[in-house]
């Protein structure tokens, strides 16, 4: 974007001479002067405000940052500007508001944005991964514990298995025995876990997902 010859424009170079890396010296920078940094032409200060959300997104000041994103997102249709140093405005923030609400834990409100932006961007597989992503973030608890259950019982399964072949068949065929009507049980409660924990997952993240994006 080129400069304007306003002494505002000095403002704007300072601003663009902070390390993009360092966000919080960009988001102490535009607070120090957000009163001036208004003065800017329309270019620059767009630049900066979006630079400025950006610092605030990864500073996971996600509070803040959804207070500013839908003003970029607007301005960016009202004035038709697609991008700011390469980067597509609009499809950068809608990504970053669904994820934003998904740690907010808005669940409902990061899907739609998360589905809007999958149509918006021709079906792209990066959005479709996030959608399933928050989708997974809704399903409760108990799904998330009968997976865990199902971990568990193969670990004790596999201890079962080796203790019995090393030592168990060798020294002491009853208590061999035994471990094996144990290992049968587990067999069978695994199963059980596993099953419930799969239709679990189908239930509130595959059938939805292919529900939101059909």
């Amino acid at each position: 974007m080129k400069f304007n010859n306003n002494p505002h424009s000095e403002l704007y170079s300072n601003f663009r001479h902070i390390r993009r890396d360092d966000v919080y010296a960009q988001i102490r920078f535009y607070e120090r002067h957000a009163d001036a940094l208004s003065y800017l032409n329309s270019d620059e200060h767009f630049t900066v405000c979006c630079y400025y959300a950006n610092a605030l997104f990864a500073a996971e000041d996600f509070e803040r940052y959804l207070l500013i994103a839908p003003e970029i997102l607007e301005k960016s249709i009202v004035d038709n500007i697609q991008f700011v140093d390469g980067v597509d405005v609009y499809k950068d923030h809608l990504e970053k508001m669904s994820i934003a609400y998904l740690k907010l834990k808005d669940y409902e409100t990061a899907v739609k944005i998360c589905v809007q932006l999958y149509n918006i961007s021709g079906r792209a597989k990066k959005f479709k991964i996030l959608l399933k992503r928050i989708l997974k973030s809704q399903r409760p608890k108990i799904i998330l514990d009968l997976f865990a259950v199902s971990l568990c019982l193969v670990l004790v399964w596999t201890s079962c298995e080796i203790g019995s072949l090393l030592v168990l068949e060798v020294f002491y065929a009853k208590a061999a025995l035994i471990i094996d009507m144990l290992q049968n049980i587990l067999v069978f409660s695994l199963f059980g876990s596993l099953s419930l924990s799969m239709v679990g997952h189908y239930l509130y993240v595959g059938r939805r997902l292919r529900k939101l994006i059909k």
